[in-house]
């Protein structure tokens, strides 16, 4: 299956609460917020310690889009249109139709279900428009909310990598790899 998805025109995702768009520098200081809080990124890249480095991060983006090497979406709220937090579609093989998905949220956003909201519309665009046969979460161990987060949204936990993740304590945790199969995806969709 050929996708229909091919780099020509961002994909903006619309979802009930929040949409899914570009990352554009008009949202620096909403992403400065989250990107720049400790607590958010223990699990994911070091914290921004500047609004520069959010622009450039932005612009990085941005590039990356242009070159076809990765999709990343600003989470926005409908109501106020603040950026919340970003969910990624990365290291995509097309030969092998496999990608990986990432995500960060603001701290006062969890629990609310954006995250889910998020990524589950991201895994149907990765299903229905980049024609993936597998997609992928690779999250610390010591992650209980991503872990939680996968299985709700019928991730298979695939194994763990022990040691692979270098985290902000200074400590290495093991890397625990999910996967979710296009057809076990249908096949939820079909039954709830």
């Amino acid at each position: 299956m050929k996708p229909i998805f091919d780099f020509d025109k961002f994909p903006v995702l619309a979802c009930t609460r929040i949409d899914l768009c570009e990352f554009d520098a008009k949202y620096a200081e909403d992403v400065f917020a989250f990107r720049s809080d400790r607590v958010v990124q223990l699990y994911n890249s070091a914290p921004h310690q500047t609004r520069d480095e959010t622009l450039q991060f932005i612009r990085e983006e941005l590039e990356a889009f242009r070159l076809q090497k990765k999709l990343m979406w600003a989470i926005r709220l409908l109501t106020s249109r603040r950026v919340i937090g970003s969910v990624s579609m990365a290291h995509w093989d097309r030969y092998h139709r496999r990608a990986e998905i990432g995500y960060d949220l603001a701290k006062d956003c969890w629990g609310q279900g954006f995250a889910q909201e998020a990524v589950s519309k991201v895994v149907e665009f990765g299903f229905e428009q980049m024609a993936l046969n597998r997609i992928e979460i690779w999250t610390s161990v010591a992650n209980v909310r991503s872990l939680r987060l996968a299985e709700r949204l019928g991730f298979t936990m695939d194994g763990s990598l022990r040691r692979r993740i270098l985290e902000d304590d200074g400590q290495f945790y093991d890397c625990v790899v999910y996967g979710l199969l296009q057809d076990e995806w249908s096949r939820k969709r079909l039954s709830g």
